[in-house]
């Protein structure tokens, strides 16, 4: 079984995701198709990459994820396929991959393009072609050429400083509960069960909960959500508009 997922930000009020799900079973017509957003922000690859690193890991090996954020080409880039983690990616070299990514990808492969290939359409034209090539059996180390190396984009990581964590959010999903770069292993580290204050903009949160309905209808909580990321959430509400949290605003944690 062939399993091609879709990553876009295309929406689904236009034709995209269907003409490239249409050229998918026109190509090949047993694969599996799953979706795993096409409501990413336009051409937002933190966005993108945070919904894919944490959708991809729960798929089979052998997965073949295919990207359409960005897709615009450029000859410094062009687009690429990638090995990591036993699963596949095709997209753009336009940094997607760095911030997908902790270290560079095992194996890369630059998709070679025929003479006056249309580019209108990328994701249809070339990624989902390039996804079938592959999901029927085709050797990814003979699809296109070798590349190096890919464009890097740094993400902003948390640090720790003294008694102190310094990160910032990076997602706000559908219920405005808003997720930080603060993982439960630095936490741990630095804290070594010692009493804290995180801190907001306008508010301060002075205890971890273990789930939502822990405080009261209402009442703003800190939470290490199921990919051990501290997020600020409120219970039956909306964290982010209360709080006024916008990606990349800072959040800081002192240690007593």
């Amino acid at each position: 079984m062939a399993i091609i997922t879709l990553t876009t930000d295309f929406g689904l009020k236009d034709h995209y995701v269907s003409a490239i799900k249409g050229a998918i079973l026109t190509w090949f017509p047993s694969a599996v198709i799953i979706d795993i957003s096409h409501q990413i922000e336009k051409y937002n690859l933190l966005d993108a990459s945070f919904i894919l690193k944490e959708s991809y890991p729960n798929f089979p090996k052998g997965t073949i994820h295919l990207i359409g954020i960005n897709t615009e080409f450029s000859t410094s880039g062009g687009y690429v396929m990638v090995k990591q983690n036993d699963h596949f990616f095709i997209g753009a070299d336009n940094g997607i991959f760095s911030l997908l990514f902790e270290e560079m990808p095992q194996k890369i492969r630059e998709i070679t393009l025929a003479e006056n290939e249309k580019l209108s359409f990328p994701a249809r034209d070339i990624f989902a072609k390039t996804a079938c090539d592959l999901a029927k059996g085709g050797d990814f180390n003979s699809i296109g050429k070798p590349k190096e190396s890919l464009l890097q984009r740094i993400p902003f990581r948390a640090t720790s400083m003294g008694d102190n964590i310094r990160g910032s959010f990076v997602y706000i999903d559908s219920y405005d509960n808003v997720t930080s770069n603060i993982d439960k292993r630095l936490f741990e580290q630095v804290g070594k069960g010692r009493a804290f204050i995180i801190e907001l903009a306008r508010h301060t949160i002075e205890r971890i909960s273990k789930e939502y309905s822990e405080v009261p209808e209402g009442e703003v909580l800190a939470i290490f959500n199921s990919s051990d990321y501290l997020e600020i959430a409120m219970r039956n509400g909306k964290a982010g508009s209360l709080l006024n949290l916008k990606i990349n605003d800072s959040i800081t944690i002192r240690f007593q």
